[in-house]
């Protein structure tokens, strides 16, 4: 069975395949968080093992890494318009969907 997603208004709700659980260390119930890891996937978590510092993926030094670049290309004049950045968003869900601009 795979993940299903269902949507009602604004509240999702999404049913995990038992076996993902069990190799998340999760029960059927439970509240989950997804991260996203340094390798661009997803992990499956509770809240309270998000916040233990035991657990490390690489997430909190990808996240650093990724924001120090975010900064360094501010002040090399490497930055896109607000009005780029809005035309762009509001073509999310159209048939016409932009690419995000460079």
């Amino acid at each position: 069975m795979a993940t299903q997603i269902a949507r009602v208004g604004a509240t999702f709700t999404v049913e995990i395949p038992e076996e993902l659980l069990r190799r998340a260390h999760l029960a059927v119930g439970d509240p989950v968080e997804w991260t996203l890891t340094s390798s661009g996937s997803l992990a499956l978590r509770t809240p309270q093992s998000a916040e233990d510092s035991t657990v490390e993926d690489g997430y909190e030094e990808w996240k650093l890494a990724e924001i120090q670049a975010g900064l360094a290309a501010c002040e090399e004049g490497r930055t896109v318009s607000e009005e780029k950045v809005v035309h762009w968003l509001r073509s999310w869900g159209t048939e016409h969907e932009l690419p995000p601009p460079l």
